[in-house]
């Protein structure tokens, strides 16, 4: 099978005909999809220089990413051309060595979040080990998740960091750290609207925040008596169990394939 037919299927596979993917980032990015996609595909969340040598040394010519492979929201050519000056020589550097690896690189944004339940919070959520009933919400990639059982601010952050293996995870607002939450915003990456949803829900978990605005709305909701919290995880830590799950998920729709998730890591390191 060419990879072109099989970006296809994959296509098919989570359409949702209640989506408008007449504009969508769910595109191809780099390399020749006529070649055959041979029997193993690599996924992660960022195409970062490590993942696209590891995974091409392990065989794949399809390398299946969730988030801008040239650090633009639609890596179009048109604003590949348009830089200049040190972006430029590194977004070279980095078309020129997946050329070189003979990679394809196909982004998988828009379906999976539109799916009920979206794609990437299921992964998060299975993952951590919640349990509890989904809502959908307003916006797109910002859902709803309320807990079986209620569990405090201290508790949800340390068993996120745990079960998630994330480092740190940074807290604004309610500074009461045994204050207990029920419902729970699910708005992993960076999908905004956050000021709004949480008036529906306890505690919002996100990737990466404004902190100027999103981080001080929340800190003023506490300090005029209102209990509210976000947890700011990371992006790549709040979805790349997503693209995890999507792993497991696809050896079942296609047999005949080896699936394989690469770790392309958080965006920050401590020392």
């Amino acid at each position: 099978m060419k990879i072109k037919d099989f970006i296809q299927q994959v296509y098919e596979w989570t359409d949702n005909n209640s989506a408008n993917y007449q504009i969508t980032c769910d595109t191809l990015k780099a390399g020749d999809p006529e070649q055959e996609l041979g029997s193993r595909v690599a996924v992660c969340m960022f195409a970062t220089p490590d993942v696209i040598r590891a995974a091409s040394d392990w065989g794949a010519k399809l390398l299946i990413v969730h988030e801008p492979t040239f650090y633009d929201h639609w890596d179009s050519q048109e604003n590949f051309e348009a830089q200049s000056g040190f972006k430029r020589k590194i977004l070279d550097m980095k078309k020129q060595l997946i050329e070189d690896r003979g990679l394809v690189i196909y982004r998988y944004h828009d379906h999976p979040h539109n799916r009920m339940p979206d794609m990437i919070m299921e992964g998060e959520v299975k993952y951590f080990g919640l349990t509890g009933n989904w809502s959908k919400g307003k916006y797109f990639g910002c859902n709803f998740f309320t807990l079986d059982q209620a569990l405090s601010v201290r508790d949800l952050t340390a068993a996120l960091e745990k079960n998630l293996n994330i480092a740190r995870i940074r807290i604004c607002g309610c500074a009461d750290a045994d204050f207990m939450v029920k419902k729970i915003g699910l708005c992993f990456g960076t999908p905004g609207h956050l000021e709004e949803i949480l008036e529906d829900c306890d505690v919002v978990l996100t990737g990466e925040i404004c902190e100027w605005s999103q981080g001080e709305f929340a800190i003023d909701c506490t300090e005029l008596g209102i209990k509210k919290a976000i947890l700011v995880m990371g992006h790549a830590c709040s979805e790349r169990d997503g693209m995890k799950l999507l792993a497991e998920l696809m050896p079942r729709q296609w047999p005949e394939l080896e699936v394989k998730y690469f770790e392309s890591g958080d965006a920050y390191r401590f020392v």
